[in-house]
């Protein structure tokens, strides 16, 4: 069986009003018109790097080396991954 549907307040709501049983199992795929907006980027880095990294970030933050403020932390990210900031207010 497949449905198709819009996500609203967090649930995923039927084209076709069909209704599911509570606790029905689903798969839901995410479906975009330009697939470059969604997902994060392809890894670049081997597993070996990726813990190198967190090793050293662990290393820096244990010895007091100061971080970047959150604010600076968002707004990178949202440039990387192309979203909006700041955010929206629901």
């Amino acid at each position: 069986m497949t449905l198709e549907g819009t996500i609203q307040n967090g649930a995923l709501v039927p084209d076709d009003g069909a209704g599911l049983p509570d606790g029905a199992r689903v798969r839901c795929e995410l479906l975009a018109d330009d697939e470059d907006d969604f997902g994060p980027p392809p890894d670049t880095e081997t597993r070996e790097e990726f813990l190198a990294s967190l090793r050293e970030s662990v290393a820096d933050a244990r010895a007091g080396v100061p971080g970047i403020p959150l604010d600076e932390a968002m707004t990178l990210i949202a440039a990387e991954f192309k979203l909006p900031w700041p955010a929206t207010e629901r």
